[in-house]
């Protein structure tokens, strides 16, 4: 999983101009201020994000800096995508474009729109792995797109348009009247998702900037941009991407993931082998390099770990570590 320079520098800045300490963000992050010029620098795993927002929690003493931060947000930090989304006709159209190319800012955030018989719901999705191992700075990320989403919708379409509730899936951190400032509307904690829900009349608000031109040419840009992309590096590296993406680390079956991959069973064979490798193995190395990484990186206890690793029992990823390292798991992060 990875986030790109291009979303998590303004967060930084506006957690800077709240309080946070510059050099001290991008040393969490693993990254020099002069990177922050580097829009589509990619920041790869989970750990160098969790330490980014740990940071900036401590840095200013707000337990809901996400929220706050991400009121600063506006669709320029897309990029390319942010363009698009300001070229489409309606809020749905946004939505939709956001969510089929969303992959290009992040592995960690998702969205998607649906119209219901009560309403418009927005859904923000954040990974599972994330939320298990540091559940506080998953809240903050969630937060920060949930907040930022108000901004985005006031300067597509040139109105302030508040949601009818909002429902997160987290405890509140502060007072719920820090949450229903933000949001203007009634808001529900530890529910089954992070969501906003407007009216349905909603998806069909006009984007003031609609431009079938623009529109037309931001579309096959991206495009051009993710087929590149899918082609660069070798298909183990494609495989490894899906999985960690689509699947949260957890191994698929065969069929499972040849199918999500639009391929046969047969041809998905074929691909690893012309790379000497199987699905099994790689499906072994993706385990083996979660589980150092999050004992190295982490505080997440064994237990959780194996849960995350899609062991159904504890016992069957000590067995699978020992097979690994000829050490169990306890001493293996010990000698970390």
């Amino acid at each position: 999983m990875y986030g790109t320079v291009r979303v998590l520098r303004n967060l930084i800045y506006a957690a800077c101009a709240r309080g946070a300490n510059l050099q001290r963000a991008c040393n969490a992050l693993g990254i020099t201020p002069e990177d922050l010029n580097n829009a589509e620098k990619r920041i790869d795993g989970m750990v160098p994000v969790i330490d980014l927002w740990s940071e900036l929690e401590a840095s200013t003493c707000d337990p809901c800096i996400g929220l706050h931060v991400g009121m600063e947000n506006n669709p320029s930090v897309f990029g390319l995508l942010g363009y698009l989304m300001q070229s489409c006709r309606t809020m749905k159209d946004t939505y939709t474009e956001l969510e089929r190319y969303q992959q290009t800012l992040s592995g960690w955030i998702s969205y998607q729109m649906e119209v219901t018989r009560n309403g418009c719901e927005v859904t923000f999705g954040v990974s599972q792995m994330w939320t298990d191992v540091s559940p506080e700075t998953a809240r903050h990320a969630v937060e920060a797109a949930m907040s930022a989403s108000l901004n985005f919708i006031c300067m597509l379409t040139g109105q302030k348009i508040w949601p009818m509730r909002a429902e997160l899936q987290f405890p509140a951190n502060q007072s719920k009247a820090v949450y229903e400032r933000v949001f203007n509307c009634p808001v529900g904690f530890e529910k089954e998702k992070n969501r906003l829900i407007y009216e349905r009349s909603f998806a069909d608000i006009r984007v003031l900037s609609h431009d079938e031109s623009l529109y037309a040419h931001f579309g096959e840009t991206l495009r051009e941009k993710v087929a590149a992309f899918e082609k660069s590096g070798s298909f183990c590296d494609r495989v490894r991407q899906v999985i960690m993406r689509d699947f949260i680390g957890k191994i698929p079956p065969l069929e499972v993931i040849a199918a999500h991959m639009n391929m046969s069973e047969r041809s998905f064979q074929r691909k690893l082998s012309q790379e000497n490798e199987s699905y099994r193995s790689l499906g072994t190395a993706i385990k083996k390099d979660l589980a150092f990484n999050l004992l190295r990186k982490t505080d997440a206890k064994v237990h959780s770990i194996s849960e995350l690793l899609g062991y159904a029992e504890p016992s069957a990823f000590h067995r699978a570590f020992k097979s690994w390292t000829k050490t169990t798991p306890v001493q293996k992060k010990n000698d970390l």
